[in-house]
């Protein structure tokens, strides 16, 4: 690429997808420090990705779904129309397309630049998981490792905590707070509870058990997390007792990924709090029910491991189902809690927790 050039990333939704696609720009710089690193995402998403250190300028697509009493990311905020004339005035030499839909490819048509990056989707090799799974498609390998190779680099290689320094100290500060000195001190496990889809969600009287067979087994407490409005909240403010559920965190994005920094390990269910493990260098486990691993989404380092029942039924989609075809839920509901402690077992054991960082800036 010419020096001063710019390369351009685009991924404009999921959450989860978006989180994975973080590391690109670090991979890029990894491979050609002197890359400017732009990123093309939806105008909540590029919120979250605020002070990511790599990214030097967000393109964010208006969703309307920002804090106009937040801080801004650094960059341009519009409709496709206005990033397409924004991105015009800067000087692109490549652009990696990450999602590849209709509207990504609207925007890497209008810029005309001559090195377009595509990686592989992998998209029909997961539906042959789901519709013809008798033909043995091979498994999806893990995104990052797809990443690393589109940027040059070793697919085995290390990923890189890049959150560690998008998070500022006071965010740092204010989730240890939110943890409590006594959860400091003993250390403890972030479970993720929720889930858009019903099919992803274990239920929550699993998790419950969960957390007391993680205190008896490695002595760490736990802290429960679901996005608003998650049914998961609702069923786990049931089932806890009233001492407990304070360790239920149900809050904005941003600050769930500040109290996971303090985090020993992750655990969650197929969704976007499994991603923040590789984001922070913290150990993870997923847990995984109507997909699997083998789409690709699971296992991105060698501190993370993943979780399911074997199944004829599973996977029963790419993406989740709002409601189990078969009406049993088999897949979750015979996930016992021993299996996802004997996982958490194994990534504990591959190497010491990192330390908590301190943020990048005020």
């Amino acid at each position: 690429m010419a020096s001063g050039s710019a390369a351009l990333v685009i991924r404009f939704s999921s959450l989860g997808d978006v989180l994975l696609a973080a590391h690109v720009p670090g991979f890029l710089r990894r491979a050609d420090p002197s890359r400017r690193v732009l990123f093309a995402t939806k105008e909540r998403y590029a919120d979250l990705l605020r002070g990511h250190p790599h990214i030097h300028r967000f393109y964010s697509l208006e969703d309307r779904s920002g804090d106009p009493a937040a801080p801004a990311p650094m960059g341009i905020r519009g409709g496709l129309a206005d990033l397409i004339w924004a991105l015009r005035r800067e000087a692109i030499g490549e652009i990696h397309d990450l999602h590849q839909n209709l509207r990504s490819a609207r925007l890497v048509r209008a810029l005309d630049v001559a090195r377009r990056v595509t990686p592989p989707k992998y998209a029909l090799r997961r539906r042959l998981r789901v519709y013809a799974r008798w033909l043995g498609p091979p498994a999806v390998p893990p995104l990052l490792r797809t990443y690393r190779a589109m940027c040059g680099l070793d697919p085995e290689g290390a990923s890189g905590p890049w959150l560690r320094e998008t998070l500022t100290r006071a965010e740092i500060e204010r989730g240890a707070e939110r943890v409590g000195d006594g959860l400091l001190g003993t250390g403890f496990a972030l479970l993720g509870v929720g889930a858009r889809w019903e099919t992803k969600r274990w239920p929550a009287d699993r998790f419950a058990a969960l957390a007391e067979e993680i205190r008896d087994r490695f002595g760490l407490g736990a802290l429960f997390a679901a996005p608003q409005g998650d049914p998961a909240a609702g069923a786990l403010r049931s089932i806890l007792p009233a001492a407990r559920r304070d360790a239920l965190l149900v809050a904005p994005f941003r600050e769930v990924m500040a109290v996971a920094a303090h985090a020993q390990a992750i655990v969650s269910n197929d969704s976007a709090v499994l991603h923040l493990g590789p984001a922070l260098d913290v150990p993870s486990v997923g847990i995984f029910g109507s997909t699997v691993p083998e789409f690709g989404f699971a296992r991105q380092s060698p501190r993370d491991d993943a979780v399911g029942v074997p199944m004829w039924c599973r996977p029963c989609g790419v993406h989740g189902r709002a409601r189990c075809p078969l009406g049993h839920h088999a897949c979750m509901r015979r996930l016992e809690p021993r299996l996802v402690v004997e996982a958490l077992g194994r990534v504990l054991a591959r190497g010491e927790p990192r330390n908590v960082a301190t943020g990048s800036h005020a």
